[in-house]
């Protein structure tokens, strides 16, 4: 990236698979600029009808999302109220993990259902809440995130899936992080952990994908019902180019899965070399390795250290960072190994 006319290593932010400068996908945006695209609204007609600009978005999502139909909406803090609209009316109880994304928490709040917490990524914690807070009859929802923004964490939504086994419950997975570069599929924690026949998993496309707004695979049924209630019922849709964007990218990356394999030979590539110089990391697919060395001030020194050198780095105090913060490396498929090599070089050298 370049800051002031100064080119920088990158490792702040998201847009993992770096789609934002392939041809394909910015002369799709062009056209539709170029056509003058309107300001459409995605509401049904009376027929039914969708405006085919979304209608586009939400057919290239289903096949990412490996099912019958998909609703784009326009923003992925909508993806916690969005997702508790699919579930019917005989869920009885919400379990959230302790550091799961605000918007999880404000659905959870909004739902009108009774929530409590969890210890973060934490099976056993699960177990003593379901059996205090789910009586007989009762059927839980545990939300949490699929990949933890600060951290790179998966949760083990295995275990969590045999924990609500016996009382016919769901998982609600926000899949924003890990959707497209997570799974063999690209499809999120829930296929990477073999359990999507029991999760609703809704993404934001603005972190894999080179788009702005929020996808949900569900049935045709489920959509139908999802366009016509709360929180998207006679909500705008957002922009039409944000549509297109997000329709560009999600076909290129289905029409190019190998994508995802370069990134992770990338993302673990990094972590090997992290750890090969003392630093802890976590065991993760997914794009995001995080670390601790020394204190919050130490932290915040190495920041500007690497910045002086060409290198923006990210001390963040996110979601999950604890009282001292983390140093949090997002991976890129443009990245170079070389890339990588002067990161660690700069480390061992402090």
């Amino acid at each position: 990236m370049s800051i002031d006319g100064r080119p920088y290593i990158n490792f702040f932010g998201a847009g993992y698979l770096a789609l934002s400068s392939e041809p394909e996908i910015r002369s799709a945006v062009r056209q539709a600029l170029d056509e003058g695209s309107p300001f459409a609204r995605h509401l049904p007609a009376a027929h039914g009808a969708i405006d085919p600009i979304f209608a586009e978005v939400e057919r290239s999502g289903a096949i990412a999302c490996g099912q019958e139909a998909c609703v784009y909406f326009a923003s992925g803090y909508l993806i916690g109220l969005v997702a508790v609209a699919t579930l019917d009316k005989s869920f009885d109880v919400i379990l959230l993990d302790e550091l799961a994304h605000h918007s999880l928490r404000d659905a959870a709040k909004a739902s009108g259902r009774p929530f409590v917490t969890f210890r973060h990524g934490d099976s056993e914690s699960l177990r003593q809440e379901l059996r205090q807070h789910v009586g007989a009859g009762m059927r839980p929802v545990v939300m949490t995130d699929g990949v933890f923004p600060t951290t790179g964490r998966v949760p083990p939504l295995n275990g969590y899936a045999s924990l609500i086994g016996q009382y016919a419950g769901r998982l609600l997975v926000d899949e924003s992080h890990a959707f497209g570069v997570v799974g063999e599929n690209g499809r999120g924690a829930a296929e990477y952990c073999a359990v999507e026949h029991v999760a609703v998993g809704p993404a934001t496309l603005s972190k894999a994908y080179c788009a702005q707004g929020a996808i949900i695979g569900c049935s045709a049924q489920t959509a139908a019902r999802l366009r016509t209630q709360p929180p998207l019922g006679g909500a705008n849709s957002g922009s039409p180019l944000s549509a297109v964007a997000a329709a560009a990218s999600l076909k290129y990356v289905s029409a190019h899965p190998e994508l995802r394999g370069e990134l992770r030979e990338k993302t673990a590539y990094l972590r090997h070399a992290l750890s090969g110089i003392g630093l802890e990391v976590i065991d993760s697919p997914a794009p995001i390795v995080s670390f601790q060395c020394g204190g919050r001030e130490d932290m915040q020194a190495l920041q500007r250290h690497a910045f002086e050198r060409g290198i923006y780095l990210h001390h963040s105090t996110y979601i999950g960072a604890g009282a001292e913060g983390v140093i949090r490396c997002a991976v890129f498929r443009d990245h170079s190994l070389q890339d990588f090599d002067e990161l660690v070089d700069l480390l061992r050298a402090r």
